[in-house]
């Protein structure tokens, strides 16, 4: 073949795969991605500067079951507004429980469009103290609630440190004795015992010098009053719970029974047979 006649057939070869195919695909793909990065720094923009992805208020979602003692708020007003996708879930959890100590857990999460919801759980009061105030206490002795001038219907009274005590909440009680009082008062409650009866007040007496630990007096609602330590109380309040439903009208003469002893103790009241 002649040299213009090779020059002419390289001249007039084929396109090649990449050419044809790749090359004009590579260029629609870059069009796109510069498309899609302005459109994503738009978007980027807009929610950044939008109000309507600004937050005041933390909505607060109780668990189930549970239901408020005091405060029954609703929401948790913020001390400025936040951007929803810059808000410090883990700080605000944090800042949730130090303002509320009866709270005992607080998960904080986003709710698109625009919302921030703290799931939350209460700490249970095993009591309420009775100092100054009444004052709603857990059973590791933090106190949860300001004093009340009143007592709270339905928790029982705790007659433990001194009675011109004014507590804050949450700070530890510092009362020794709460530990043996909430252990107690735990084991009544899971035994359930009692029956339609309640603990309405505790109160704790020294140990003589024979004893190995504080006497614990439980007053119920029908003033019967109950005497122990503490310790394993599942066999003698099982005894006692049979005690109480098949000795109905007897039991109504008693005065305490004392939990102390295997063999359960009842003293009647004055002038009682």
């Amino acid at each position: 073949m002649k040299p213009r006649d090779r020059a002419h057939a390289v001249r007039r070869a084929p396109p090649s795969w990449w050419s044809s195919r790749l090359a004009p695909a590579a260029k629609g793909l870059g069009v796109l991605a510069v498309v899609l990065l302005v459109l994503g720094l738009g978007v980027s923009a807009f929610i950044q500067r939008s109000p309507y992805f600004w937050v005041s208020t933390i909505d607060i979602r109780l668990a189930q079951g549970q239901r408020w003692l005091v405060d029954p708020r609703i929401g948790y007003r913020l001390p400025s507004p936040l951007h929803l996708w810059q808000a410090d879930l883990a700080g605000l959890a944090a800042a949730i429980r130090r303002e509320h100590p009866q709270l005992e857990t607080v998960v904080v999460h986003r709710q698109l469009p625009n919302r921030l919801v703290a799931e939350v759980a209460l700490r249970e009061p095993i009591g309420q103290l009775r100092g100054r105030r009444f004052y709603l206490v857990a059973a590791d002795g933090m106190v949860l609630t300001p004093g009340s001038p009143a007592a709270w219907e339905g928790l029982p009274v705790l007659l433990l440190g001194s009675r011109t005590a004014a507590y804050q909440p949450g700070q530890s009680c510092a009362i020794p004795e709460l530990r043996h009082a909430a252990a107690v008062l735990r084991e009544v409650q899971r035994s359930k015992a009692l029956g339609a009866h309640r603990v309405s007040a505790v109160r704790m007496a020294p140990a003589p010098p024979e004893a190995t630990s504080d006497l614990i007096t439980l007053v119920l609602d029908n003033g019967l009053e109950l005497r122990t330590t503490a310790g394993d109380l599942a066999p003698r309040l099982a005894r006692l719970g049979e005690l109480l439903r098949t000795k109905g009208p007897e039991m109504a003469q008693a005065q305490y029974v004392d939990l102390r002893f295997d063999d359960l103790v009842v003293g009647l009241k004055d002038g009682a047979s």
